[in-house]
């Protein structure tokens, strides 16, 4: 198998794993986000979870954007939803049934540009990844492992790009840590010097992602 969504000692022949059906909550959300780290560390190298939540009633807006723009940044980038018959009202996690819901028109055109991004990313991802199968070092690494002053949700994705997920509701700024050097924010262009917190502003469907010096991404 190269595909597996529960295991115990060994899992690792597994190279691939999925986080599970979770809900669509915040708490999910974080929660989601540290099993991912902790697979990592287990010693499996990709990961990937049903961004926004699986079961129960269908997320805001805000958290499937929010959720949406981390799982970019993850080695499986996904969606997915339990069935419930194709009854009324829909359960799909997919952006037009929760721009549909929601009745929030930035849900789409948000959701395109997190796409392209993806798209963008993909020479980068596919380096990443054939460095992870090399190495065995997992492509979601916690921040934490080097910086006891990061957050837990903090991590490196592949060697070059630092991703700080925004997990809080109604949050339009956000603080994080960078290590030290040099690290441009994807979404701005602006460069900071690393060795301390630093907080940027976190507009819907926006995370905080800094790339290395140096780094090249196509």
């Amino acid at each position: 198998a190269t595909f597996s969504r529960a295991g115990f000692v060994g899992s690792q022949r597994a190279p691939l794993h999925w986080a599970g059906d979770e809900n669509s909550t915040w708490d999910a959300f974080r929660h989601s986000i540290l099993a991912g780290l902790s697979v990592g560390i287990s010693g499996i190298p990709f990961w990937g979870w049903d961004f926004g939540g699986f079961s129960g009633e269908i997320p805001s807006a805000e958290l499937y954007l929010r959720a949406a723009a981390m799982a970019v940044f993850c080695p499986v980038f996904q969606y997915h939803s339990e069935y419930n018959a194709h009854r009324a009202p829909s359960h799909d996690r997919t952006p037009w049934n929760i721009a549909e819901r929601t009745g929030d028109a930035r849900v789409l055109p948000r959701f395109r540009d997190l796409c392209a991004l993806r798209q963008k990313l993909m020479p980068y991802i596919w380096r990443e990844a054939q460095h992870s199968a090399a190495t065995g070092e997992p492509m979601m690494r916690a921040l934490q492992l080097w910086h006891a002053e990061a957050s837990p949700y903090q991590y490196y994705f592949g060697r070059d790009l630092l991703v700080c997920p925004v997990v809080e509701e109604g949050a339009l700024v956000w603080t994080g840590y960078l290590p030290p050097g040099r690290w441009t924010l994807m979404e701005g262009d602006e460069v900071f010097e690393g060795g301390g917190a630093i907080t940027v502003t976190t507009p819907l469907g926006v995370i905080p992602v800094f790339a290395r010096e140096g780094t090249a991404l196509e």
